[in-house]
């Protein structure tokens, strides 16, 4: 599915220029869930006996990640938008989280919410 972004901007030699900006969604974009119907679940990052999910915003990144990174937290989404803001904010935590969300042994998915339908 194709999203258009369409606005008029206004150059410093005073002309007026349309600026269109494409974004593609996708459809095909599992959520890491096996118990998730929609999605192919042969993927999932997720445990099998999650009941319940958390879904963790950037203050929460920024401001708790000693508390994430403690082994009884586990069945975190990490959205990809969260992970690039706190990228700009702070590259410390950024690299603390990307160690986490790689391990396979921990419980974290990062979900592409920007390019989800």
């Amino acid at each position: 599915m194709l999203h258009n972004k369409s606005f008029v901007k206004k150059t410093k030699a005073g002309k007026v220029m349309k600026q269109v900006r494409e974004h593609y969604l996708r459809d095909d974009i599992y959520c890491g869930a096996p118990f998730c119907t929609v999605c192919d679940s042969s993927g999932a990052h997720l445990g099998a006996s999650a009941s319940t999910i958390l879904i963790v915003d950037t203050n929460v990144v920024l401001n708790q990640i000693d508390l994430l990174e403690n082994p009884a937290i586990d069945d975190v989404v990490v959205l990809s938008i969260v992970l690039e803001e706190v990228k700009n904010k702070n590259m410390a935590v950024y690299n603390r989280i990307r160690a986490i969300c790689s391990n396979s042994l921990r419980k974290f998915f990062v979900f592409s919410n920007e390019y989800h339908k």
